[in-house]
């Protein structure tokens, strides 16, 4: 049996889908929430299991007949009061994983980073699974969560756990919620954010990151990490193709550094005011201005019969779905204000 932590995320969420697809037999952990983002075609076939990566009893129980564990759980935010919940979440609740797989036995397990635990050492990187992390004011708070995390998997990869770690760049595609970070990004751009930076970094699908895991998952590949990406784009460039395919008609306006300083005061006031969390951090600005690479050639050439769906083609498809989700919730919504006939 497999089981499958965080599975009703965006990732996990494609990560049961595939799975199910392959006739798995998949067991999966939740917390409070099953159908938000996996489809209840897929959901049906899977057993599900409450549990908490806080929790250890729980993590035991959900481990029982489990050779294979996919962990995809843990905590993605930007937030400066977020901080210390995440270190609980993506270290801790990671150590709490890992020794539960060391003490059942897991034949396999594949670790779901990012390449935020590879660092940011400049303003301008290059960056491969080789690259060390270095203390750096261009890190982030999550970053140095997953770094902290993926620390917890070298260490149970030490005490004999077969392990191997993924670090998937900005992974984007089609969601049921469109409330996660990386959806906010096409939903940003849908509700008129005109702004770019001159930042660079990196993109995949996030079916492509699903399909990955479970290649790696079954092959003999142990005790290492592989940066899952599929193309380094520039901000304008991302952003310029995500309004084409919304059909914003919006132009975009370049925001020099010290535009993002004023913009994250902006929107940290706003957020003040309307008691909600702010669309742009300090953090977020910050690093919206770096330029980082991400080498995915070892990912090539350990599986040299695997391609990326082009970028392009990612996000015209990632478009067109949230477009559609919009439009079943204006018809839902203009329904619903409908006077009734049948009284």
């Amino acid at each position: 049996m497999i089981l499958v932590t965080g599975g009703t995320g965006h990732l996990g969420s494609h990560l049961l889908q595939t799975l199910v697809a392959s006739g798995k037999v998949i067991r999966c952990t939740y917390r409070k929430r099953i159908l938000q983002y996996v489809p209840l075609e897929a959901a049906k076939h899977i057993d599900w299991h409450e549990a908490d990566l806080l929790d250890v009893t729980s993590l035991d129980q959900a481990l029982e007949g489990v050779d294979q564990v996919y962990h995809c759980a843990g905590m993605v935010s930007f937030q400066k009061g977020d901080k210390q919940r995440m270190m609980e979440v993506n270290v801790r609740g990671t150590g709490n994983l890992i020794n539960a797989c060391l003490a059942h036995g897991i034949k396999k397990l594949v670790h779901v980073s990012s390449v935020a635990a590879l660092g940011r050492p400049a303003p301008e990187a290059h960056i491969d699974e080789n690259s060390s992390w270095e203390d750096s004011r261009h890190n982030s708070a999550y970053g140095l969560s997953k770094y902290h995390g993926e620390l917890e998997v070298w260490r149970g990869i030490g005490e004999g756990l077969n392990a191997v770690i993924v670090n998937p760049s900005i992974f984007i595609g089609p969601s049921r919620g469109w409330d996660d970070a990386s959806a906010r990004l096409v939903r940003n751009s849908y509700e008129g954010f005109p702004w770019y930076t001159r930042g660079v970094n990196a993109f995949v699908n996030v079916k492509d990151v699903a399909r990955v895991m479970v290649r790696l998952m079954d092959s003999p590949f142990h005790s290492e990490r592989f940066i899952v990406s599929a193309e380094n784009w520039s901000y304008q460039q991302f952003f310029s193709a995500v309004h084409k395919y919304l059909g914003t008609g919006v132009s975009l306006k370049y925001a020099a550094p010290w535009m993002g300083e004023l913009i994250w005061r902006l929107s940290a006031l706003s957020g003040w005011v309307t008691k909600k969390k702010p669309r742009i951090t300090k953090e977020m600005a910050r690093t919206a201005s770096l330029k980082v690479y991400y080498d995915n050639r070892k990912i090539k050439e350990a599986l040299p019969d695997f391609n990326f769906t082009p970028l392009e083609q990612t996000i015209e498809e990632t478009c067109r779905a949230f477009l559609k989700h919009m439009q079943s919730l204006s018809s839902a919504e203009k329904t619903s204000k409908e006077p009734r006939t049948d009284i």
